[in-house]
């Protein structure tokens, strides 16, 4: 039982399974401290305290996460797509390849990497990359995306991280 403000005021609570939360489900109500987090506490969760744990199986972990979250926007289009990646604050999108076979995403002011000196000397954003794969596959049906980052900003030393999609 959790307890509220009043401590004669009991509320039952009922478990839910988190896989069922939606993005509606999850909009924060935080009138004082606003909707947003400080991008350096998601770059010290993914590539201090994540590494930490998974070690080697870092970037798979946050690939799968990614592709899960990209599943949960439930975009129909890819402006759909970039609306909601914006609105996340993903970074700054060009999509320079749309096509029914291929997806190509440069992103610049990356949220995970964008800033990072010098550069770690691999590509590390793989829960942007997850997320775009995620996306696609709900945005083409019974059809998988594999995605990969060829250029990255803070892990490579690039003007911007690119996802290359290929959609079979």
């Amino acid at each position: 039982m959790l307890f509220s403000n009043n401590p004669q005021e009991e509320k039952l609570i009922t478990p839910r399974n988190p896989k069922d939360l939606t993005l509606a489900n999850l909009t924060p109500r935080r009138p004082t401290m606003g909707p947003d987090i400080p991008v350096i506490l998601w770059r010290l969760l993914r590539l201090v305290s994540l590494h930490d744990i998974l070690r080697d199986e870092t970037a798979v972990v946050v690939h799968l996460m990614g592709k899960r979250l990209g599943a949960a926007l439930n975009v129909k289009t890819i402006e759909e797509l970039h609306e909601q990646l914006t609105r996340l604050k993903i970074g700054k999108l060009d999509f320079s390849v749309n096509t029914p076979d291929a997806v190509h995403l440069a992103v610049a002011e990356c949220l995970t990497c964008d800033g990072i000196t010098p550069p770690i000397g691999k590509a590390i954003c793989q829960l942007e990359a997850g997320i775009v794969a995620g996306a696609l596959e709900t945005i083409y049906p019974g059809r998988k995306v594999l995605s990969e980052e060829t250029k990255c900003i803070g892990g490579l030393g690039d003007d911007v991280c690119l996802f290359e999609c290929r959609i079979i």
